[in-house]
This record gives structure tokens, sequence and C-alpha cells, in this order.
């Protein structure tokens, strides 16, 4: 082992790293495979079949169909609220953190210091904490059990404020402003014009931990909803898989939503984030390094 560190110019501390990293890919990533490979199979296939056995398209196929044609293409409706609430939600928590943090970083008014505060504070609360709230307020609202008041809750990102606060604090060259306040510019048009086009990388970044703030949120939906029709996918999908009885293995019910569908279903909450993480790589990385050196 020691000859072939040697061999590959590797210093112990770099062996340990890369040991360290092939350790955590194997202990994530087998089940991650696993969970892949077992979409592919039948019911029985998956306690007699080998653990990584070549994938069953016909199997596949099968339990793709009785997943989304169940109950009059159910699934699909609950995708649709999903896509809907996270649309909603990450355009409304973009409009709401950018121009706070943006405030929050560059301007002095009375009370900036207590809502910051504020903010820190909702921020490291847990979410569950803070739902009860909500519905409270959307109670009073009228706005329970609706779109608008699921995509109200959705929006609602202290940590989009906070990290847009740190980007505009410590990156955004406070030369550049002051030389176009002295050229007469506006404090709204300093923001759209000149903060704006250079807080592309925060942006991105606060729109990527909000759609996974709100793709996987099932404690708010759950709390909000009633409506089945309203269901986002993690609601929905748990309440199927509960009353099919797939996992505790109850006999004699009607509903054909089995193990291999239940991997199915968990597939469809993994991928699309999977999904949306790989296209917008690039801009999460530059987003996540900015800020971290002073303009």
């Amino acid at each position: 082992m020691i000859d072939v560190i040697r061999r590959k110019n590797l210093t112990y501390g770099q062996f340990i790293i890369f040991a360290t990293l092939l350790f955590a890919l194997c202990f994530f990533g087998i089940p991650v495979v696993w969970l892949i490979s077992a979409a592919f199979r039948s019911e029985v296939s998956l306690y007699s079949a080998k653990a990584f056995d070549w994938p069953d398209l016909v199997s596949f196929a099968e339990s793709w169909v009785t997943l989304t044609t169940y109950n009059d293409f159910q699934i699909l409706l609950w995708a649709k609220n999903t896509l809907i609430y996270c649309a909603g939600g990450v355009i409304l928590s973009l409009i709401a953190c950018i121009p706070a943090g943006y405030a929050l970083a560059l301007s002095e008014f009375p009370g900036r210091r207590l809502i910051l505060i504020a903010t820190l504070i909702a921020m490291i609360t847990p979410s569950t904490a803070l739902v009860l709230p909500i519905f409270l307020e959307l109670n009073l609202l009228g706005l329970t059990n609706s779109y608008s008041g699921m995509v109200l809750a959705s929006g609602f990102f202290p940590f989009g404020v906070y990290l847009t606060y740190i980007f505009f604090s410590s990156s955004l060259p406070k030369g550049v402003l002051d030389s176009a306040v002295i050229d007469g510019c506006s404090r709204f048009q300093v923001f759209t014009r000149i903060a704006l086009p250079l807080a592309k990388p925060i942006i991105s970044l606060v729109a990527f931990f909000s759609f996974l703030a709100i793709w996987a949120n099932y404690f708010l939906a759950f709390v909000l909803l009633s409506d089945p029709t309203l269901y986002n996918l993690p609601v929905g999908l748990t309440d199927l898989v509960s009353s099919s009885g797939a996992l505790s293995n109850l006999a004699g019910n009607d509903i054909p939503i089995r193990k291999p569908e239940v991997i199915l279903a968990a597939m469809l909450i993994i991928v699309p984030v999977l999904i949306v993480f790989l296209a917008a790589q690039r801009f999460v990385k530059s987003g996540m390094l900015a800020g971290a050196e002073k303009g």
C-alpha cells in the first residue's frame, strides 16, 4: 500500500481523503444503486433474485402503468400540483429574498438590526415549529386548502434572505454603486441595473435551495391541505402507500400498489431533484463560492 501511494505521488493526507471519499461513495451510493435496480423488478424477484440483477423492463413498465394510472391518473395531478407549488414558491421567495437581502446589506434604516436578528432566528428555527403559526395566519385569511395559500406559505424562505445578505454585504463592489449614484441613478435603478445583474450566482443558489425545500415539503402540505386533489407528491404518495398496506404486508387490500410501485414512488421524489441539481450544478457552485472572498 505504501508503494502504491509513492508511485501515485500521494501524501498520506491525500490518501486518507480519497479513502474517506471512497467509503462515503460506497456507503451512500450502493443503497441508491439498489433502489434504482429494484425499480426494474417484480415483487417476487425482490426476494428471490440477486441484489443487483439485470433489469426487467416488462416489470418496470407494469409497475409504472399501475402507479400512474391508479385512481384516474391521480399521481399526475399530484405532480402537477407540486410543480405549481414549486414554481410559485420559488418565484415568490426570489421576489422577497433578493430585495430584502440587498436592503439589509447596503441600507441603514431604523429597525434594520432587529429585522436581521429576526431573520436569523427564523432561519435556525425548525421548519416544523413554524407550521402552526403559518397555518393560523392562513386560516385567518381563508387561504388554507388552496393553491394560493400553499404557494404563499412556500415562499417563506428566511435562509434565502440570509444568503442574499451575506452576498451583497461581502461581494458587491460598493464603489460601483456609489459611482452609479453620483451619475444620477436612483436607488431602484442601482438595484435593478447594477446589483441584480451581478447577483446572478446568488439568485441561482436561492432558487435552488428554495426548490429543494418546497419539493420535499411534507409537513407543511400535510397541515394546510385536506383535499386529495390539492396534495403534492410527498403527501399524496405517503397517503397512497400507507392506505395500500404495501409496506406492512396487509392482506385483502384491493389497492394495486405493492413494493415495486412504492420504490417507483420514491424515485419520483428523488429523480427530479437530481435532474435539477445536475442541470444547475454550475450555477449552484458559483453561488456557493460567491461571497467567499471580498470583492
